[in-house]
């Protein structure tokens, strides 16, 4: 892949990052409780499943898009990472 490619994947990763953080931060108002609350509480159980089934829905969004937005954190370090290392050799 050339830096350019590079650079217009990291791109759309970031506008994809924006976006999914706005979609986090309307749990976190929702429910008042942090991303990072919710997920360690709601995988480990404390946070039982809901029967409603607006609210079920909605801890499996957050937890869906905390996992696409953990995803993304980890290709956009290595993409820092990779163009570093160009940067170095340039």
């Amino acid at each position: 892949m050339t830096i350019f490619e590079e650079t217009n994947e990291s791109k759309k990763k970031w506008d994809l990052r924006k976006w999914v953080i706005g979609e986090l931060k309307k749990f976190e108002m929702k429910y008042g409780l942090g991303t990072d609350e919710f997920t360690e509480k709601w995988r480990s159980n404390i946070i039982p499943e809901p029967e409603n089934q607006v609210i079920l829905e909605d801890f499996l969004e957050w937890d869906g898009l905390t996992e696409t937005f953990e995803k993304f954190e980890n290709k956009l370090k290595e993409l820092e990472e990779k163009f570093h290392e160009w940067n170095k050799k340039t």
